[in-house]
């Protein structure tokens, strides 16, 4: 994991392992999206941003019991 600071004018220095990794060269525009409350990605321009963000969260399902689990759980809560 890459650390950098924020400078004042809330500028960030992208190590050189992740501009090579991404793809990311000077003038470029990158896509930055907010996962949660604490993280966020970095995406190059240039991908399909549905296809890089899919599968983000899948944690958060198995946590719940998978899918299915959590869709009769919330059913069922309906019919109460």
């Amino acid at each position: 994991m890459a650390i950098t600071k924020v400078s004042s004018k809330y500028q960030i220095v992208i190590s050189k392992s992740v501009r090579r990794s991404l793809g990311i060269s000077p003038g470029m525009d990158i896509h930055i999206e907010v996962v949660d409350g604490e993280r966020a990605v970095l995406l190059n321009k240039n991908i399909d941003v549905v296809k890089a963000l899919r599968g983000l969260g899948k944690e958060v399902w198995r946590n719940l019991g998978g899918g299915d689990a959590y869709l009769k759980q919330e059913r069922a809560a309906w019919d109460k």
